[in-house]
């Protein structure tokens, strides 16, 4: 069902279009692990920081190349379809929540607020400002929505009465 076309879903589409760009930027990460999965990371990653002017000797990029070609192909074929599946589920939250529908709500809900036990898990594995930031947002995001889709919820229900 749609929601009620109302200033106070401008969030909605806030949140839709920040899901879709976050599917899209998936999706070109995606890609690339297409190419590392094709090539060797290790000399692509060369070819990239040459490409952008980057020292090849820079120990971050050395830290880079060593963290990549020791993933084997298998876990790079499972980071790949997980990328995907992200990429996916971003797109479809992200149009939903632009087309004001409230079944993307739910999933955003239900998407955002599994994930909050493991951020939580990271938490208490490594503390960090960005960490504990994305964790205070994403439970911001939940509480939003499901404060907005009960209000939606009441409408409708005083609507039909």
């Amino acid at each position: 069902m749609r929601l009620p076309s109302r200033q106070g879903y401008l969030g909605f589409r806030v949140l839709g279009f920040l899901k879709l760009l976050s599917g899209l930027l998936a999706v070109v990460l995606g890609l690339v692990f297409v190419r590392f999965i094709k090539h060797d990371p290790g000399q692509s990653i060369e070819r990239l920081s040459a490409h952008f002017g980057l020292d090849p000797n820079n120990h971050l990029i050395h830290r880079l190349i060593s963290a990549l070609t020791g993933i084997d192909r298998s876990r790079l074929r499972a980071i790949q379809a997980g990328t995907f599946f992200y990429a996916t589920l971003h797109v479809i939250e992200g149009i939903g929540l632009i087309l004001e529908r409230d079944w993307a709500g739910y999933l955003v809900v239900v998407a955002t607020g599994s994930l909050i036990p493991f951020e939580i898990y990271e938490i208490v594995q490594k503390q960090s400002l960005v960490r504990i930031g994305i964790l205070i947002v994403n439970i911001g995001i939940v509480i939003y929505l499901i404060v907005e889709l009960r209000k939606h919820h009441a409408a409708r229900k005083k609507s039909a009465a």
